[in-house]
């Protein structure tokens, strides 16, 4: 018997029953449709991360203090730094960097909004372009920074929110920062189409911000290289520069690129899809022993089909090869059947999420994506696990005595 009317009396076997052979199935296509639904969403997720990071600037960086050394007072980052770090030859742009949370009254009387500001130099305004794609007015100037000046940024959604439109150029704000409240003048209205990235925020000058809070000290400087060639190395030697300016040493700062935070993201996405894969992925073994039992069950039933094939020369081989066979197609067909479902399920809970995601985060989500190598990879899987347990009922109808199969009612 050729391997081609194996393949046909396993096929004409499996579908002359086929609501047990959908039973049977059903435990490979739901660990092949949970593992194919996993790996699709978590695509997504890393083209939308990818898609929402193309605007950071690959050659920035930022330098924090490393808050897990044993710190002195002078070990923190001052806003005189920027020039001491400035001074290294591949740095292009530096600023310190100031966040601060403030409390401002929107259309409606009887609420407060909350915004989240931060003050930073112009040259932070060069660094992220796509967050200062100014609708109207200007940027502040480097004389109103010098100055300490109230001035501020706004994008149309913050200007919306709190006047009813959005062309607000030259009106002011009223803010309540720690408790106090100061009056800013709106110099400039950004487009608004990253804020999904950085959220509502409002840029001042960082002199205004360290005024305000009557301290030269800056939470990080953002830095930009001149090329990224060797922006590691740039990054160690400028915290050399700090480190020698405050008479400390390396370990008290730690600098990282914005290529290196959205690797990191990735990094931990693809372990958590990968962990939770496996998880579902046991599932399959589960189906597998449905597969045997339900093969040990037909090779009861067709005791006496096997007893008349031996009778008529059929080998051992060949009636093993048979139920393997059988035991292959119907695992292959939970496996084909579970891409389709996975994707399907896979597709409409990514809907549901980017729902939720523009709803609550701003941030629109990448549809899921069907990775071609996993979709094939599981498709073998699951034709392995059932070879592996299609063998011992093979096994077992091989092994059946002709004369005895003959004979069983």
């Amino acid at each position: 018997m050729s391997i081609f009317e194996n393949i046909s009396a396993a096929i004409s076997s499996v579908f002359s029953n086929k609501m047990r052979t959908f039973l049977t199935m059903l435990g490979i296509i739901i660990g092949v449709s949970s593992v194919i639904t996993i790996t699709a969403i978590g695509k997504g997720f890393e083209k939308s991360i990818a898609t929402s990071f193309e605007i950071l600037n690959s050659k920035a960086m930022q330098i924090i203090v490393n808050w897990g050394a044993d710190l002195s007072a002078k070990d923190k980052i001052f806003n005189e730094d920027v020039e001491k770090v400035k001074e290294h030859p591949n740095v292009k742009y530096a600023s310190g960097y100031v966040n601060f949370s403030a409390t401002v009254d929107v259309k409606n009387p009887n609420e407060k909004g909350t915004l989240s500001g931060f003050g930073s130099n112009l040259e932070f305004a060069k660094m992220q372009q796509n967050f200062f794609q100014l609708k109207y007015g200007r940027l502040f100037t480097e004389q109103e920074n010098n100055s300490a000046a109230k001035v501020c940024l706004i994008d149309e959604k913050i200007a919306f929110d709190i006047f009813g439109r959005k062309d607000v150029v030259d009106e002011e704000i009223n803010l309540t920062i720690k408790g106090k409240e100061y009056t800013f003048k709106v110099v400039g209205v950004t487009d608004g189409k990253n804020v999904d990235l950085m959220g509502n925020i409002m840029p001042i000058p960082i002199n205004t911000a360290l005024e305000i809070f009557d301290t030269n000290e800056v939470d990080m400087l953002y830095v930009e290289a001149e090329d990224t060639t060797n922006l590691k190395r740039t990054q160690n030697e400028v915290i050399r520069i700090l480190a020698a300016s405050h008479n400390t040493t390396d370990d008290k700062y730690l600098a990282m690129s914005n290529m290196e935070a959205v690797d990191m993201v990735n990094k931990v996405l693809k372990m958590f899809t990968l962990f939770i894969s496996f998880v579902a992925g046991i599932s399959l073994l589960v189906g597998g022993i449905g597969v045997m039992n339900i093969m040990l069950v037909t090779v009861t039933e067709r005791t006496r089909e096997i007893g008349i094939r031996k009778s008529l020369g059929a080998t051992d081989n060949n009636i093993k090869t048979q139920f393997l066979i059988e035991s292959m197609v119907i695992c292959a067909l939970g496996g084909i059947f579970g891409i389709i479902i996975g994707y399907g399920i896979g597709s409409y809970l990514g809907n549901m999420l980017n729902v939720f995601f523009e709803a609550n985060v701003g941030m629109e989500m990448h549809p899921p994506v069907l990775s071609m190598p996993v979709a094939i990879g599981s498709v073998i899987v699951s034709t392995i696990v059932g070879v592996v347990f299609g063998v011992y009922p093979a096994g077992k109808a091989a092994k059946l005595d002709p004369i005895e199969a003959l004979r069983y009612e």
